[in-house]
């Protein structure tokens, strides 16, 4: 060896390495040509510059292809001949293609080295010769589906990189797009075989960019051109990709879909959907049902741009429908149609989808910047979605799938949708589940007891989850989904089934949640209960509380643990235990909530009366309670239900010289000398301004610190103002203009409209509308003057009295609205002549308002009332009262004043739950035994595949929902029962809850409350 070799070596390595550093690092690096790829790769040279500009090159190229037929022996058949001097023209193209044609078809094992060679020198290529590569590289595509039948991985690889390099290609040449997408992907679109392998490289290159980015929206665009050539297989490919994905969610659920692995997936593909679905390149005659499905599981969630995109999809599945040459609808169905286009694109519906903050969805669907924020996962502001929304929307694409199916003989849409809805209804998946049973609900047209069952365990199911810890907003969501579902589907069930009647107590037990959204769940299945009962006519010979109390007997031991918790007793008294669970709705931030709570109230009033046969608004001791109930929001029930003194009322000399005001005490040792003949009440609202000048000039205008002087806790006024107060009247008669309750101007206009219901006449029981009419008109009309309200010859129960008295105390101490205040102010006052003896039940409830309305309050109409409930007070004081506020609690009711308030600011679920799980265990025991819910599924399934045609393999579910079970029984005294200690105190309600998912105050908590008679003692500290 020579002994300067290694200096040699070290000199060639050091300038090898300053060479290299001396390189741009923009200059390719070029692949090296293997033995194999070299016919493809000079077969590629040849044919692209046989279209060059220059004769003599176009000519060399011709010799070029002539020497690799030869050489290759390739298969021309005697087309070529090498010859000097051969003028070839530029026009050559229709040449050039029928080469590569027969090229193509004759020699198909060169063609992943030909197309890898085309696609590499593509971008360097002119304009002119890139149009041509695209002509000629064509044909050689439909020989890509040889190689992925192969069990040679390697050749498989090779093909999903051409394929990649064609994507590539696709992004980046952007002048070259429109005739990419027409040569390119048009071709690969009808090759069958090859679908799933291109949709693959799809997924995976706008995987790999993210939804919004320019990769994923130049493949979901590319789609459209995918599917020109083969629209029902690429629409049922991409159809049958998405329905698997979410199906697989369920595999490993997470609390919401954005969060799960397969989300981006999910998203991409609903892009595609977007893009593909219009001018029905969807194919929605055949894939509707699968395209409602997705819709449902997807609406109003997302980013904004999919939202919008969801939103966007609706619309077109909708025109697509229209003018899709494959239905034939009759003109009827084509109004449908047109007015669903319209109903879509309004503001409602742009809020039902989450985009109700932007002026035009298809402008926000399209924004596909790789920046936009919309499409940022983080950067949307998320709008609450409630299940609500959702039925909406389904009812309205039942409705367009119905007008269609009209016009469609033996159209099995719907039982497709069902059994869709159906397989992710009983399977567990907090993002996905409550959807599907909500879906499941509306769209169902019938329903077996193994299926009622099933949602009752999921329900008991969602309220155990609930006993985990306070982040139980998906078992909220779960709670509520149920009770919507099973809204939906009584209606449906026999008309001989127990189901019916011991549903009711399912609502009363979802009532007793005392969540906001729940709540209004609760009472939306209460409402159908009642209405599907009336319906049956199991009212027409039993009152409410027969029914319901009779279906309840072989439940009661766990309804009355559900009883005490709350504080109120159905077995003590029916009417006014459901009228307190419902006085909550009222305060429920929902206006239509509050609507339905009225509605209620109202059949309520009209049921207890007609076994009776008589009129709903004659006053006794079943229907008194709901009429309590509906004085403020009800004109109707305060016209005909008077007040009994409110013309014949008179006040007597009263000798008041020695008392003073802080006698508005009933236990007052020392009672003053009275003259009193007859009962004072409170002025009607009507008197005039001159009479109240006269007799109450104070009143209107004294300061705030000299009206203080009222108050309870203020001392001694002076004996004027207390003569002011009660001085001696003669008759009001002549004062009275109107012996009516006061008016509100525009009283209750449209609010108590009640929605679509869902009529148990699919069930083939529907009533005759004309058996109902005449036994209505059978009823007594009552008479407004001789139907009062406060009776005592009627109401002679005190426990009827107490509770009355509650209610109306409730009602007052809940309500900040003055022509409010005014008429349960009168009534009050009434109560505290007609029933003195039970009216200390309410001094507590009432003592904090009335201080504040007489240290601050102006309004003479509104302080006349209560200053006759403190002459009422200060007369009777003399007697000890019979009932203390604790009497409530010795009959079960001593929680109708808390539950009747606001929403509690702390979830009660957690306390409550384990109480109603027992309940819903009991009851499938009792009304649901030894029914296989697994049998009855199988009883609604249809022949037809879940996934559309093309798609034969389907996915395998084997994610079960262990549905029945149970959690360690927590022992029954673990529960706060709430009983009312004798010392409880009742502060004033100052808001209501903001926002349908705050939690609020727990309504089980204990307070402590001043002894009995505190209002009147002004020695005890006033709550203000």
């Amino acid at each position: 060896m020579h002994q300067e070799c290694e200096a040699i070596v070290q000199s060639i390595i050091h300038i090898r390495t300053r060479w290299e550093l001396s390189q741009p690092d923009s200059i390719p690096q070029h692949t090296k040509i293997r033995p194999k790829d070299v016919p493809g790769t000079l077969l590629n040279i040849a044919l692209l510059n046989l279209g060059s500009s220059d004769p003599s090159l176009r000519s060399a190229a011709y010799n070029l292809l002539c020497a690799l037929t030869c050489t290759f022996n390739l298969k021309i058949e005697g087309q070529l001949l090498e010859t000097s001097g051969l003028c070839i023209p530029a026009n050559n193209t229709l040449f050039i293609v029928s080469i590569s044609k027969t090229l193509a078809a004759n020699e198909p094992h060169l063609t992943l080295e030909f197309l890898e060679e085309c696609i590499s020198g593509f971008s360097k290529s002119s304009i002119e010769l890139k149009h041509l590569c695209l002509e000629y590289m064509t044909p050689w595509l439909l020989n890509l589906v040889r190689f992925c039948k192969h069990n040679d991985d390697a050749k498989r690889q090779r093909v999903t990189a051409i394929l990649d390099k064609l994507i590539t290609m696709t992004i980046n040449e952007k002048q070259m797009y429109p005739s990419i997408q027409a040569k390119i992907w048009g071709s690969l679109g009808q090759i069958t075989d090859l679908l799933d392998v291109v949709l693959d490289s799809f997924i995976k290159t706008s995987a790999t960019g993210g939804l919004g980015s320019i990769k994923a929206e130049v493949m979901a665009d590319t789609a459209v051109a995918l599917a020109s050539g083969n629209v029902k297989l690429v629409s049922s490919k991409v159809i049958i990709r998405m329905c698997k994905i979410i199906d697989k969610t369920c595999l490993s659920p997470t609390p919401t879909l954005e969060q799960h692995l397969m989300w981006d997936d999910i998203a991409i593909l609903a892009r595609y959907m977007l893009m593909l679905s219009f001018n029905n390149s969807l194919d929605v005659a055949t894939h509707l049902p699968y395209l409602f499905h997705v819709v449902t599981l997807l609406v109003a969630t997302g980013p904004l741009s999919l939202r919008a995109s969801t939103h966007g999809l609706v619309i077109n599945i909708i025109h697509s429908l229209c003018t899709c040459s494959q239905l034939n609808f009759s003109e009827e169905t084509k109004q449908v149609l047109r007015l669903s286009l319209t109903e879509f694109s309004l503001p409602k519906f742009y809020l039902l989808f989450g985009i109700s903050k932007v002026k035009s969805a298809a402008v926000i669907a399209f924004r596909s910047s790789y920046r936009d924020r919309s499409f940022s996962p983080g950067s949307y502001e998320r709008e609450t979605f409630a299940l609500s929304s959702l039925e909406t929307v389904t009812e309205a694409l039942l409705e367009i799938m119905e007008a269609c199916m009209r016009d469609i003989p033996g159209c099995k849409w719907l039982d497709q949708w069902t059994e869709l809805a159906q397989r992710f209804a009983f399977q567990y998946n907090p993002s996905l589940q409550p959807r599907a049973l909500v879906v499941f609900g509306c769209i169902s047209k019938r329903v077996t007891h193994g299926q009622i069952k099933q949602i009752i365990r999921i329900l008991s199911k969602g309220l155990e989850s609930c006993l985990k810890g306070p982040d139980n907003y998906n078992s909220q969501v779960l709670i509520e989904a149920t009770v919507i579902a099973l809204t939906k589907l009584q209606p449906l069930l026999n008309k001989d089934s127990p189901m019916h009647k011991a549903l009711f107590w399912v609502a009363v037990a979802v009532l007793q949640l005392d969540e906001v959204n729940l709540y209004s769940a609760g009472t939306a299945l209460l409402e159908q209960n009642l209405h599907t009962l009336d319906s049956l006519r199991v009212f027409n010979d039993k009152s409410p509380e027969e029914v319901f109390m009779e279906i309840r007997k072989p439940l009661e031991w766990h309804c009355k643990q559900m009883d005490h918790f709350v504080g109120l007793n159905f077995n003590s008294n029916f009417n006014f235990a459901l009228v307190g669970h419902l006085l909550k709705g009222y305060r429920h931030p929902s206006p239509n909530t509050v609507a339905r709570t009225i509605r209620i109230l109202h059949t309520l009033l009209a049921l207890v009366g007609k076994h009776l046969n008589c009129d709903k608004f004659e006053v006794n001791t079943q229907s008194v309670a709901y009429l309590a109930a509906l004085l403020t929001v009800s004109e109707e029930v305060r016209s005909r239900c008077s007040l009994k003194h409110r013309k014949s009322l008179l006040l007597s000399e009263v000798t008041m010289e020695n008392v003073p005001m802080d006698t508005y005490s009933v236990h007052h040792s020392d009672p003053c000398c009275r003259t009193l003949r007859e009962s004072q009440p409170w002025t009607s609202p009507k008197v005039s301004e001159r009479y109240l000048v006269a007799h109450y000039s104070s009143v209107g205008q004294i300061s705030p610190r000299t009206r203080k002087s009222m108050s309870l806790d203020m001392g001694q006024p002076s004996q004027a103002n207390t003569k002011k107060l009660l001085g001696t009247r003669k008759s009001f008669d002549h004062l009275i203009s109107d012996n009516k309750a006061p008016k509100r101007p525009d009283m209750e206009s449209g609010i108590t409209t009640p929605p679509k219901m869902r009529r148990v006449a699919e069930n083939d029981y529907e009533i005759e509308s004309t058996q109902r009419i005449s036994h209505h008109t059978l009823r007594k009309v009552s008479v407004s003057e001789s139907n009062v309200l406060l009776d005592e010859e009627v109401l002679t129960d005190p426990k009827i009295q107490a509770l009355l008295l509650t209610v109306l105390a409730t009602l007052v101490k809940n309500t900040t609205d003055d022509f409010d205040q005014r008429i349960l102010y009168e009534f009050l006052a009434e109560a505290s002549v007609v029933f003195p003896r039970v009216f200390p039940v309410v001094h507590n409830l009432l003592d904090s308002k009335i201080n504040t309305l007489l240290s601050l309050c102006q309004d003479p109409n509104l302080l006349n009332p209560i200053h006759g409930i403190v002459q009422s007070v200060v007369y009777h004081e003399e007697s000890p009262p019979l009932y203390q506020p604790s009497y409530l609690q010795s009959f079960g009711f001593n929680g109708l004043w808390r539950f009747a308030g606001p929403f509690s600011k702390q979830t009660q679920i957690p306390d409550y739950a384990e109480l109603i799980v027992k309940f819903l265990d009991a009851l499938i025991d009792t009304y649901l035994p030894g029914i296989d819910e697994e049998t009855s599924e199988e009883c609604l399934r249809t022949p037809t595949s879940p996934y559309p045609p093309p798609g034969q393999s389907q996915l395998s579910i084997t994610a079960n929902l262990n549905l029945s079970n149970s959690m360690t029984s927590l022992a029954t005294s673990q529960h706060s029962p709430g009983i009312d200690k004798e010392n409880v105190e009742l502060s004033p309600t100052t808001g209501h809850c903001n926002s349908g998912r705050t939690r609020h105050g727990s309504a089980s908590q204990v307070q402590k409350q001043r002894s009995a008679g505190s209002f009147k003692r002004p020695s005890i500290k006033k709550i203000v």
